[in-house]
């Protein structure tokens, strides 16, 4: 599965994925993200082994946004990514 984590949080996110024992590898592919026309931020793409769940209720939010939600092994986290 292919997330995509913004550049500048790579570090965290690896560590988190590390300790919950998620198989996982950094790859080079970047992009950048664009909000309201204008450039925002780039991300990274990660490839890992995660299964994806039911966003939670409360993190269920109209359009624009749609959310993908991962749960981590250990049943205590979750990773949240947003499109649109």
């Amino acid at each position: 599965m292919g997330i995509y984590s913004p550049t500048h949080e790579l570090e965290n996110v690896s560590a988190i994925l590390a300790e919950e024992k998620v198989s996982f590898q950094v790859t080079d592919k970047k992009f950048t993200l664009t909000l309201g026309g204008k450039e925002a931020y780039e991300v990274t793409e990660v490839k890992a082994q995660i299964l994806e769940t039911e966003v939670p209720a409360m993190f269920d939010e109209s359009p624009p946004k749609t959310l993908w939600c991962f749960r981590l092994p250990s049943g205590k986290r979750l990773l949240l990514t947003a499109h649109g």
